[in-house]
């Protein structure tokens, strides 16, 4: 599909927008131990609080570049390393993976030179295909974690994708109120940077921000499933006739019949919609039946080539910047 220069300005803003920063004062979190909402924080690469725990997720292979930067200048700064925590079975989209995505984070991790053991540690085996699913994980691997369970209130250091940060923040936020979480702004990806399928403007990088937008300002959604975004950042958000425009020119691959009943699209056009945009990616149509081609690579986001060249990169920019991990 045809991208206009307005559009690429739009879908930058709606990224940025879904990155969760303090400093919007999007969110509030109730400190289960206190009894009192405070606001969820963030940090980057030049302010990094000490905390007890990292945690990598999200479905994307680029977060694992920003976690071992985290924990590079954690290092550095307080002088050992967090517990390594990482979560995610595979996407729900009908994606189909070789194995587990904690199973290809802690490989990545392990060969960005951090020790196996170390990685393992909190190995859990991994099964989940959503943001609920992870959360249930999440708390199983912390209760079953001896250093982390002993603490009355583990502060985890939370690294995944640009663009879904902010949803991701208002789940775990709202689930996990026996933690102190802090989201690091993690940098977006540059068209020019972008090697993934679930990264690039001409993959379905457009389809998971719409999504991701929508999700964090459905507001029937806050309160039972995600913390509530202030007056202030709702201000700021992209606007429902952005979406529908966007959505109308087919990225829809991440988007359920609902989300494209409320953006005003009618029961036929939503099915058109969402099975053209199915065949286009996957080659499959609703029906399961193959009647396409569909994306290169589209069915693994991890595909093991282009893990190899990103891992390569990050070791080339590691050894520029003088970055030696272990």
């Amino acid at each position: 599909m045809n991208i206009s220069d307005k559009d690429v300005q739009a879908i930058e803003q709606i990224e940025k927008w879904c990155t969760y920063r303090q400093d919007d004062g999007a969110l509030m979190a109730f400190n289960s131990m206190s009894g009192r909402l405070e606001p969820i924080r963030s940090f980057n690469l030049d302010n990094i609080p000490e905390f007890d725990a990292i945690l990598l997720f999200g479905g994307n292979p680029r977060p694992v570049k920003y976690a071992t930067l985290v924990m590079h200048y954690f290092k550095k700064n307080f002088g050992y390393y967090p517990e390594f925590l990482t979560v995610g079975g595979a996407p729900n989209k009908g994606q189909s993976f070789s194995k587990p995505e904690n199973e290809y984070y802690e490989e990545m991790m392990v060969e960005l030179r951090f020790a196996l053991p170390f990685i393992l540690k909190n190995h859990q085996p991994s099964t989940s295909r959503s943001t609920k699913e992870n959360i249930t994980e999440i708390k199983h691997i912390i209760q079953t974690s001896r250093s982390l369970s002993a603490l009355e209130r583990p502060r985890i250091a939370i690294v995944t994708s640009a663009g879904y940060s902010l949803r991701a923040a208002q789940e775990l936020g709202l689930a996990l109120s026996d933690y102190e979480l802090l989201f690091f702004e993690t940098p977006s990806t540059t068209q020019e940077e972008a090697l993934f399928i679930s990264e690039k403007f001409d993959g379905y990088k457009i389809d998971i921000l719409l999504a991701s937008a929508w999700h964090s300002m459905n507001r029937q959604s806050w309160e039972n499933e995600r913390l509530p975004l202030s007056e202030s950042k709702m201000t700021s958000a992209p606007s429902y006739a952005l979406l529908h425009d966007l959505a109308a020119k087919g990225y829809t691959f991440y988007m359920y019949p609902n989300m494209l009943e409320s953006l005003g699209f009618n029961a036929q056009e939503i099915y058109q919609m969402r099975n053209r945009r199915k065949i286009e990616i996957t080659g499959y149509n609703l029906e399961g039946e193959k009647v396409g081609e569909g994306l290169p690579n589209a069915g693994n986001i991890f595909n093991q080539e282009l893990i190899d060249k990103f891992l390569e990169q990050v070791h080339e920019e590691f050894l520029v910047k003088g970055i030696v991990i272990g």
